[in-house]
């Protein structure tokens, strides 16, 4: 530990004397774009994801609510506030299945459209 201690100073004294738009090199457009490419990757292994889970359950299992959430949520580019809430037992189980999913391919809980406007029901 005491060896890295001299890089670790060095490095943070060069972040310290370098003027604040240095650090930021990547314009506002450039960011946009960037969060939207991203936000783009995540939508199509999300639907990836949900066309495989799907096939594992019976056609009609969902209520058309709650598919039809999901479906607005792809539409919109996986984007903004989804509520696609889980009533029944199946619902539940393909939406708990679907975050573990989600995140084994390293997204997180907050991206899923999952969750009800009045809270758990």
């Amino acid at each position: 530990m005491k060896r890295k201690l001299p890089g670790l100073i060095t490095a943070l004294a060069v972040l310290m004397v370098l003027p604040p738009h240095a650090m930021a090199e990547v314009d506002g457009a450039d960011m946009q774009t960037g969060d939207k490419h991203w936000r783009a990757q995540k939508c199509a292994v999300y639907q990836d994801v949900r066309a495989e889970m799907l096939d594992t359950i019976p056609r009609g299992a969902l209520s058309p609510e709650f598919a039809k959430a999901e479906e607005d949520y792809i539409e919109n580019g996986c984007a903004g506030r989804a509520y696609a809430c889980p009533k029944s037992k199946t619902e539940l189980d393909y939406a708990n299945e679907m975050s573990l999913a989600m995140m084994s391919h390293g997204l997180t809980g907050t991206f899923l459209p999952y969750g009800c406007k009045s809270g758990i029901q």
